[in-house]
């Protein structure tokens, strides 16, 4: 009986949703990056940006990604977010496909993602 609650655990602990890796909360907005790694296509870098505060936030993310120590690749972001909303990977645009990273430096740990530029200020959402 306990091998097959043991089985079962490690099942469902498989089949569970990737977690987003937090890099920290600025001036209220929560931002985190998860990797997804669809077949036969390039890696995606997807963000996640919540608005934990009562006002909208104008919000500039810098993202470099490192490979060996070294800047390889750097993309940029650039949105409003409404009070209380959150904006997360491709359902609303906002995603980032290397060129020069492969999924194989990815899945081995070899590539770093690092949050270089970021600002959040306070601003109407139109």
């Amino acid at each position: 009986m306990k091998a097959t609650c043991t089985l079962i655990a490690l099942a469902l602990t498989s089949c569970a949703a990737p977690h987003y890796v937090s890099k920290g909360t600025y001036q209220g907005v929560e931002i985190a990056y998860l990797w997804k790694h669809p077949a036969e296509k390039p890696s995606e870098l997807w963000l996640r940006l919540k608005n934990l505060s009562d006002q909208d936030r104008k919000v500039h993310v810098g993202i470099d990604l490192y490979y060996q120590g070294r800047t390889v690749e750097e993309f940029e972001a650039d949105t409003c977010l409404p009070a209380g909303r959150s904006l997360s990977g491709k359902l609303n645009g906002i995603y980032f496909v290397p060129e020069r990273i492969t999924t194989a430096q990815i899945m081995d740990g070899s590539a770093t993602v690092e949050m270089t530029d970021t600002s959040v200020e306070p601003g109407p959402c139109r």
